[in-house]
């Protein structure tokens, strides 16, 4: 690497982190008309710093530079997952004791009795963990009423694909038992969208939800949808580079198009009735449109619910939108029979 490139990576970095403190500590304060201006102006360049660390050659693409960046954006996720929204002080969280993988249960102030939840978090199966999911599903537990559990799983590179697969099915197993005979809610948003669809669609599982809530899901690691070239430059969020990067290696010695890697080509039967919220210019827009057909076709229940000029997963940004598309999950969740609101 020479000093000039060494040199704007540090600018960027150093600039980065000054944006970041401004995005989590004083935009959340301005009136949250303003909010999504600036976070349409600012997003972008944590998309540029992504494009930066992912641009070297393959061939240099080491284990230990995947790993800190890994470790970057894990730090930087659960950095704005904890200070973006707030927590709902009504919601009681406890860790379980002696559980197979580390779980954790959201409790209401009055929760109901027969239903419960199970979240699968995202962060391209590289990040993610209670720290910077724990605000977002406070939330979602206080306006249900539902208890909730949330799982970790193991995260790449240290671990690739079934890992995360296989936790998954440890994880809703032994909540299962805890919770036999009760109605049941999974949700995630971006690759914990993936992860719970493939466990869905994965035949050799039997445990299958009453209802499944993908927020921006990633169905998709493969690179067969050339249509996302499109959204390359419109997404402010993700870069088209990075997502092959992260999926190719996360899928392992399998390949991309396996359908519990990715369900858009998974066939799909006796599916749960299911709400997949989405932006229209984000790169896993795609995605959601394309496994929209394959529940339209096998005539499940569904409300593809679709917005406009945002980016992805913003649900967890604290602006308008994001409050819109929270109020609507949470009348997916506790309907008994679901229609959206218009």
């Amino acid at each position: 690497m020479n000093l000039e490139k060494l040199y704007n990576e540090r600018m960027l970095n150093l600039l980065i982190k000054i944006l970041e403190v401004f995005t989590i500590e004083y935009i959340p304060k301005l009136p949250i008309a303003l909010r999504k201006p600036f976070y349409h102006l600012i997003l972008p360049l944590r998309k540029v710093k992504d494009k930066v660390a992912l641009s070297i050659p393959s061939s240099e693409m080491t284990f230990e530079r995947r790993l800190e960046f890994a470790k970057t954006s894990r730090q930087g996720l659960n950095n704005s997952g904890s200070h973006l929204l707030k927590f709902n002080e009504t919601v009681k969280v406890e860790k379980l004791e002696n559980s197979p993988v580390d779980i954790y249960k959201f409790t209401p102030s009055k929760p109901v009795e027969d239903s419960y939840g199970v979240y699968f978090h995202g962060g391209g199966y590289y990040a993610g963990s209670i720290i910077s999911h724990k605000h977002f599903i406070s939330q979602i537990v206080a306006g249900t009423n539902v208890p909730f559990y949330f799982f970790e799983y193991r995260l790449s590179p240290e671990y690739v694909y079934p890992s995360a697969h296989e936790d998954a099915k440890i994880a809703v197993k032994y909540i299962n038992n805890l919770e036999s005979g009760k109605n049941s809610i999974w949700a995630g948003e971006s690759a914990g969208g993936g992860l719970s669809t493939g466990l869905v669609v994965d035949d050799s599982f039997n445990l299958k939800p009453d209802k499944l809530a993908l927020l921006s899901p990633w169905l998709d690691l493969s690179d067969k949808n050339r249509d996302r070239s499109y959204f390359k430059n419109k997404d402010i969020l993700l870069a088209i580079d990075g997502m092959h990067f992260v999926g190719e290696y996360y899928a392992g010695e399998f390949k991309t198009t396996d359908p519990i890697l990715s369900p858009v080509f998974a066939d799909i039967n006796n599916f749960p009735e299911t709400l997949i919220q989405v932006c229209s210019n984000e790169l896993l827009y795609n995605d959601a449109i394309e496994f929209t057909k394959k529940l339209r076709e096998k005539g499940t229940r569904y409300d593809l619910q679709v917005w406009d000029n945002l980016w992805h997963a913003w649900h967890f940004f604290p602006i308008k939108e994001s409050y819109e598309a929270t109020e609507k999950l949470i009348s997916f969740i506790t309907a008994d029979s679901y229609s959206s609101p218009k």
